[in-house]
């Protein structure tokens, strides 16, 4: 708080105040850039893995922050800082880069490739690419370390395509999982206001506390969602949101759904057992796409 003596400091004093700060923030920046490059090498030697990318401390580390923002700035500007500082940071320990999903629609792609960037850095390098698939080839191939694509809508396919989750969860056990949603702290300037995307890499997810779990179920006949929404409660899952989509092989009878489930759901969770279980011979197959932290939204 100040008193009388802090304002009736020179306009000089505060300055150079200002530039004390200054130049204590970037010895902590080049600190922390130090403290991070260790921890590069010690990784290395715990893991083959080259990716360390970690989502759910990420998520854990804007969470505590935006928790003590005092609000002389807002949390999106808070966020955007270390969305930065943690971006650089993945580029000091290991190659990283971003394929994004560009549509026809310049407007929209424009968006898109905005959103990434806000949230995987402005110096990160990017990949447009023209297709779901693409993207997700890039992301398991190697070539990015990260990919970022729509959300899943009712409206985003027709009965000639696929939706790109539905190729997502045929994948094997190397296929990319869901890591985050975009944004993860919403501002009403965004390009488009409400455009959302998901961001996939091959990293397993982590429970950062408050999460979100999409998973994919193939049936070998139709059912209704309400049937499927009080199998799920009896298993113990919360169902968030529902969507249908049809297969591209004409002669397949599979019919697939996507669930958003509150919580974090892992592949080994006793709940998805009992789902299982109840749904019998009626269902092909299920799959865990991954989670995200739910989404800072104001």
């Amino acid at each position: 708080m100040t008193n009388d003596n802090d304002i009736m400091k020179p306009l000089e004093t505060l300055r150079k105040e200002i530039d004390s700060i200054d130049d204590e923030i970037h010895s902590l920046l080049m600190r922390r850039a130090g403290i991070a490059s260790d921890v590069s090498k010690v990784k290395k030697n715990l893991s083959d893995s080259k990716l360390f990318i970690r989502p759910a401390r990420e998520a854990q580390i804007l969470r505590n922050l935006t928790d003590k923002n005092d609000g002389n700035f807002p949390n999106s500007l808070i966020v955007r800082i270390w969305r930065e500082i943690i971006s650089a940071t993945l580029a000091l320990e290991s190659d990283f880069a971003i394929s994004v999903f560009v549509p026809n629609d310049t407007k929209l792609g424009l968006a898109y490739e905005l959103l990434a960037r806000k949230y995987f850095g402005m110096d990160t390098p990017l990949k447009v690419v023209g297709t779901e698939s693409g993207v997700l080839r890039s992301v398991r191939d190697g070539k990015s370390t990260v990919g970022v694509l729509p959300v899943p809508h009712d409206d985003s396919f027709n009965n000639n395509d696929s939706p790109w989750w539905t190729i997502f969860a045929s994948g094997g056990d190397d296929r990319p999982m869901i890591i985050a949603r975009l944004p993860w702290c919403n501002n009403p300037r965004d390009a488009i206001e409400g455009l959302e995307a998901l961001s996939v890499a091959c990293v397993k997810p982590e429970s950062t506390g408050d999460d979100i779990t999409y998973v994919a179920l193939r049936f070998i006949k139709p059912i209704s969602r309400e049937k499927i929404g009080k199998v799920m409660q009896d298993s113990g899952l919360s169902m968030r949101g529902a969507m249908i989509a049809n297969t591209r092989d004409k002669n397949s009878d599979t019919h697939w759904q996507l669930f958003e489930i509150d919580g974090f759901v892992s592949e080994k969770d006793p709940r998805l057992e009992s789902l299982n279980k109840m749904m019998g011979d009626t269902l092909d197959f299920l799959r865990v796409l991954g989670s995200y932290a739910r989404p800072m939204r104001t």
